[in-house]
């Protein structure tokens, strides 16, 4: 039982600490004394289930963090990040994998000859649509906003590279970049 205390209250201080706050903080948060929550600390006491489960929720955790030692978390959460890059990665490899067999068929079968290499750069902007969808769900807003960016400019050059003397387009990419710096701009202040 004493391995149990001592276990949650290194969790406790730690995920506390991580949270920036003080002990008298989070003591206010749960309507208890900072004393309280120093004997928590020190693994002299254990909160109730009641508590323990606020403090998840303060923590946004699991009961299970609370109660477990660290590094099984920690072997958890570096095995799901592989496993999102890897998805991540696979679906992106799909979309090359479909451009170079559009490309082997436009070869065999003499259609487009002359500009069947232009596969590959379509894979361009559809392989950053994927990464794209991938970075909202698991990423960051830095890689939204480098996938978004790499997404107007490829789109733009790819019809550009598929129809001559259509350069100019390119000039259309300029606002747009605009755009999507001040968006970009403006979602991290709403955020912080």
């Amino acid at each position: 039982m004493e391995n149990l205390n001592e276990i949650i209250a290194r969790n406790i201080c730690n995920f506390r600490k991580k949270m920036k706050m003080t002990q008298s903080e989070l003591a206010e948060k749960l309507n208890f004394s900072d004393k309280s929550v120093s004997k928590w600390e020190r693994g002299e006491s254990v909160p109730d289930v009641s508590v323990l489960m606020s403090l998840c929720e303060i923590f946004n955790i699991t009961l299970n963090d609370i109660v477990s030692e660290s590094p099984k978390a920690k072997t958890v959460s570096k095995a799901n990040k592989t496993n999102k890059l890897i998805i991540t990665l696979l679906s992106s490899g799909l979309v090359w994998l479909i451009a170079t067999i559009t490309y082997t068929c436009l070869i065999l079968f003499n259609a487009y000859d002359y500009k069947s290499w232009l596969s590959f750069i379509y894979a361009i902007p559809l392989s950053s649509i994927v990464l794209l969808v991938f970075s909202c769900v698991w990423g960051t807003k830095y890689m939204q906003f480098i996938f978004s960016s790499i997404i107007v400019w490829t789109c733009f050059v790819s019809v550009c590279l598929t129809i001559e003397k259509m350069w100019y387009l390119l000039f259309i990419c300029i606002p747009l970049q605009l755009l999507l710096i001040l968006w970009f701009l403006l979602k991290k202040r709403n955020s912080n």
